[in-house]
């Protein structure tokens, strides 16, 4: 009997073999890694709307300057008797959120206070995570490292998203129809959604798949980029054509000859004057005040709805002097001063977690995610079900 039927070529049949057997070896891996991705990409938002103590009603009036709500917060911690209490940080979140100034108390640990910046009130002394907090670094410790140490589990994570980025190329390989009919176009760019269930997983498998390839291919590199040095060196020289300099991961130092040095309240004060002048439009605002002697006062700034990283200003002051510092760090190198590539490369973390334009691309990234981590479990059920998912033919009647 002669058939028209095109005979597979050997480059197909080895791009399905990897495709099937590769995505039923890393499918557990590659689900809680895209599932808990997911539910990450909305950490802000879930928290904003679920923990009351980060907002307040917004005010026809100025914020008051961090001196008043450091002295407010230090009378606070006064009456309770918290002796030994060091600033840390003082964090401004924008219009509708309350300022959060951080505590440490050496080894007794810290304090978080959350405080009405309109009128010092204080809203939340936090001295440990909350439930969400709690919820939000397990799902990350998920994504991230599979809840095993770091040490292990990182490299697994890794490895599997480069075992899925082969499945996900291999599966457009066996996605790709070789002819194009009209039967051909329906089955590969629409979902039957009243077939049977059997059918409908296929498509499931393979439509929605191909529609969220590209998207979750960007989110896949952009993740192996935190588990592979090379991975990262390799994507900076492909992207800049530079030879990647370890990051120092320094600051500045202060001048220390100076014996006199304004009081840290009325320093951050002036900083703060001067970032709300100069970033009026900011996102949100982060003062760290010194702990040590050649510590600086550092500012940092971002802009958006304040979780977008990659434009980010950084600043430094001596704690003396409050005389500007050059930064050390390339990751505090101004964002206007870079190349087109060197931009694309900082971009990377805002990529991968969806926020790089806002609510739009972590509505993408969301649902890329959560295809991805049907993609196993629908794989699956179709190599189960066409080895042995099959009706069996009930044998012929015996003739009498």
């Amino acid at each position: 009997m002669v058939t028209n039927r095109k005979k597979k070529s050997a480059f197909r049949r080895v791009a399905e073999w990897l495709h099937l057997w590769l995505g039923l070896i890393s499918g557990l891996i590659v689900f809680i890694v895209c599932f808990t991705g997911g539910l990450w990409v909305w950490r802000y938002e879930i928290g904003y709307f679920t923990e009351k103590y980060q907002r307040v009603e917004v005010r026809n009036r100025p914020y008051l300057p961090p001196s008043v709500l450091i002295a407010r917060t230090r009378a606070y911690l006064g009456v309770k008797k918290d002796t030994g209490a060091t600033l840390s940080n003082l964090i401004n979140n924008g219009p509708g959120r309350s300022v959060m100034i951080g505590y440490t108390f050496g080894k007794k640990g810290i304090a978080n206070i959350y405080v009405d910046p309109y009128d010092g009130h204080i809203i939340l002394d936090k001295r440990k995570p909350s439930t969400f907090e709690c919820f939000i670094l397990f799902v990350r410790a998920g994504h991230r490292f599979l809840w095993l140490p770091q040490k292990i589990g990182s490299p697994i994570v890794g490895s599997a998203c480069l075992v899925f980025l082969v499945i996900i190329i291999t599966g457009l390989i066996w996605w790709y129809p070789r002819s194009w009919s009209q039967k051909n176009r329906d089955r590969s760019f629409k979902i039957k959604w009243n077939a049977n269930w059997k059918r409908l997983n296929i498509d499931l498998h393979n439509v929605a798949g191909f529609y969220a390839s590209i998207f979750i291919l960007f989110l896949t590199v952009t993740g192996i980029y935190f588990t592979f040095d090379w991975f990262k060196h390799s994507m900076y020289r492909t992207l800049t054509w530079k030879t990647p300099v370890e990051l120092k991961e320094d600051e500045p130092s202060s001048d220390t000859t100076f014996t006199s040095k304004p009081v840290v309240s009325v320093a951050l004060d002036d900083i703060w004057r001067q970032m709300a002048k100069r970033h009026p439009d900011f996102g949100r605002i982060v003062l760290t005040a010194p702990h040590e002697a050649k510590e600086p006062y550092e500012a940092m700034v971002f802009f958006g709805d304040g979780t977008i990283i990659y434009n980010r200003a950084t600043y430094f002051y001596d704690q003396s002097t409050l005389k500007p510092l050059h930064y050390i760090d390339e990751e505090d190198r101004p964002y206007g001063e870079l190349s087109a590539g060197e931009k694309l490369y900082r971009m990377n973390f805002d990529i991968h977690t969806g926020q790089i334009l806002g609510l739009p691309t972590k509505i993408l990234a969301f649902f890329a995610c959560m295809i991805g981590a049907s993609l196993p479990v629908t794989g699956t059920l179709i190599w189960y079900n066409r080895k042995w998912g099959k009706k069996k033919k009930k044998a012929a009647s015996p003739l009498v």
